[in-house]
């Protein structure tokens, strides 16, 4: 840049005493002496400036809850990540009779989870990511893969969750209760070894791929499942988002070991799941998802249904098993829900408590209900009803505080429980 730069004011010196009527031989060879002192100079800055730039460090620190390595040119990048929920829950249990069931009370706390991994991009499009969770007493592998980013496309290739419903897509640091909703885990959606070919571009995202197995897994017969996922969120005007989605997930079932579908209240620390089919001897299920949400600024509203139909051994009947949510929050601060690429995101707070303010402060409500029952197949593994309600305290956008209280009435459950209260704490922390 600075050469140009001289030239131009050589030239324009050149020509201005050029054309001066009283231009005199010697004013012209002071101007060539001062253009050549400034050449000179300059040269010196180009060498002094290529020489500090040779002996930077090609390495780049961002602070994205923890540091955030990477590369000068961008093309390489690390992070260590990790979570760690601290959790208290009490859960009481009544009978038909209302009366309470001594042994089924809890009072406990527990970590949730508490997950050390890292993730990075290599050459630009590769990203990988691993993370490995501590809680129980043991070391349980979540997500491990590699992604080949060809924008808009991806390749995915690893351990990591089936495209399935929206609740489930959405990392547990952005949920909005301590628990997701009943029928994901009822229905079995989870991690398992698979490769997924994704698409995001112009508010649509598509996601489809085949799976055998998991981490712990190392049968030598496994069942074999096919997913896909397809969302439209578009913006609108001001603060609108909207959102529609559609997902199935069909498994190829190992009948040695047989298929079963229960869940627990919504306490993880439940003593047990009284919604429960037991073992049934099937040779594969189809899961049929929909899903909606809206975020209005500081008001959001999200739904999901689904179906799981299941192919029975001994039975001409498909057995058909159903649950789904309806929900709305609100941010008393102002605040929106994050939305990114078909699934619920970071919330970002205004006014974070270390500067100061009051952070971000969010309630909701919902309703969940898993059926469990199929009369026509002879299946009674009972219903759950569901009403939550929940304060969410998000201290920054990386620590939050999260309330829950839920009740649930089960019928039809062979043990006799009818209802099912909780109260749950959550001290959240992610890096």
């Amino acid at each position: 840049m600075r050469k140009p730069l001289l030239g131009l004011l050589a030239a324009t010196a050149l020509c201005t005493v050029a054309f001066t009527p009283a231009a005199s031989a010697q004013s012209l060879d002071e101007l060539k002496a001062q253009i050549d002192a400034l050449s000179k100079k300059v040269s010196e800055l180009e060498k002094k400036e290529a020489a500090t730039a040779k002996n930077a460090p090609d390495l780049k620190v961002k602070w994205k809850g923890a540091p955030e390595l990477s590369s000068a040119d961008g093309k390489f990048k690390m992070k260590i990540r990790g979570r760690i929920f601290t959790d208290y829950s009490s859960v009481s249990v009544k009978n038909a009779a209302g009366t309470s069931l001594a042994d089924q009370k809890r009072d406990a706390t527990e970590f949730r989870t508490a997950r050390l991994g890292v993730e990075g991009v290599l050459f630009s499009d590769v990203k990988y990511k691993f993370e490995t969770d501590l809680t129980g007493g043991e070391t349980e592998i979540k997500d491990a893969y590699f992604q080949w980013n060809l924008k808009p496309v991806s390749i995915t290739v690893g351990q990591f969750k089936t495209p399935n419903s929206l609740e489930e897509q959405t990392s547990s640091r952005y949920i909005t209760f301590m628990e997701r909703a009943a029928f994901t885990d009822a229905f079995g959606l989870a991690r398992q070894i698979g490769i997924a070919v994704g698409y995001a571009e112009n508010d649509i995202t598509f996601n489809a791929g085949l799976f055998q197995g998991d981490f712990e897994n190392t049968d030598h017969q496994q069942d074999r499942t096919y997913a896909a996922r397809v969302t439209y969120g578009p913006k609108l005007d001001g603060d609108i988002r909207l959102h529609v989605g559609a997902s199935v997930r069909y498994r190829e079932l190992d009948t040695a070991g047989g298929e079963r579908y229960r869940q627990r209240p919504f306490a993880h620390l439940a003593v047990s799941r009284y919604v429960d089919t037991h073992t049934l001897d099937a040779t594969s299920d189809t899961l049929y998802g929909l899903e909606a949400a809206g975020i209005m600024g500081p008001f959001s509203l999200q739904g999901e249904y689904a179906v799981q139909s299941v192919n029975l051994t001994d039975s001409s009947n498909n057995a058909k098993f159903s649950g789904g949510y309806a929900s709305a929050t609100y941010f008393i601060t102002g605040e929106s829900r994050g939305y990114k690429n078909g699934a619920m995101d970071r919330v970002k707070v205004k006014n974070p408590v270390f500067e100061g303010g009051m952070g971000a402060w969010e309630v909701a409500v919902r309703y969940d209900t898993l059926e469990l029952n199929d009369a026509a197949a002879d299946i009674l593994g009972g219903k759950q009803n569901t009403m939550l309600l929940g304060v969410n305290w998000h201290l920054n956008n990386y620590v939050r505080m999260m309330a829950d209280y839920s009740h649930s009435n089960v019928t039809k459950d062979p043990v006799g429980v009818t209802d099912v209260d909780t109260f749950g704490l959550r001290f959240q922390v992610d890096w």
